[in-house]
């Protein structure tokens, strides 16, 4: 699974996705993963709960998300906000309760230190480094950003104190 953070373009404000899903063959959007451990499962449930942990209850701490790239091998996420330090703290607990590095396409470069700084994150990052020669045959948009250098890995990534993390079951 790749994870990356990104302004996708067109109308779409900045999303989550989860491209490369494993064992994600014949999905269509109407389905719905019959696999509870599915990546595609596992990765919509802690986009979810990640939003319910972080909110202040009753409320999410993003009121405006949902998933709006469904397709075969990638799933993905919508923000509706211009909150970029809560959009970043909550992708950074998804990548978390996966256990999956978060990357960040170059069109959220602009925004990425700023949100960093104003949610108290620490982070220091490296090129991505996703194994092209593990990619799916659905992926070749996503072969050629990596080719081009477009991603960079978050690493050595220190939240909050108190931040509530999410663990999947």
């Amino acid at each position: 699974m790749f994870l990356s953070l990104e302004f996708p373009g067109g109308d779409k404000q900045i999303s989550i996705f989860a491209t490369d899903l494993a064992h994600d063959d014949g999905y269509k959007s109407w389905m719905k993963p019959l696999d509870y451990d599915s990546e595609r499962n596992r990765f919509d449930r802690a986009v979810e709960q990640a939003n319910r942990k972080l909110g202040d209850h009753p409320n999410k701490l993003i009121g405006m998300i949902f998933n709006q790239f469904n397709w075969e091998g990638t799933t993905g996420w919508e923000y509706w906000t211009k909150d970029f330090d809560k959009v970043l703290l909550h992708a950074l607990v998804v990548s978390s309760a996966l256990n999956v590095p978060l990357h960040v396409h170059k069109s959220f470069d602009g925004e990425l230190l700023s949100a960093a700084q104003k949610a108290g994150i620490e982070l220091e990052f490296v090129p991505a480094d996703y194994s092209i020669a593990k990619l799916t045959r659905h992926n070749e948009q996503l072969q050629g950003k990596l080719e081009n250098g477009e991603y960079i890995r978050l690493t050595k990534v220190v939240l909050p104190k108190d931040t509530p993390l999410v663990e999947l079951f």
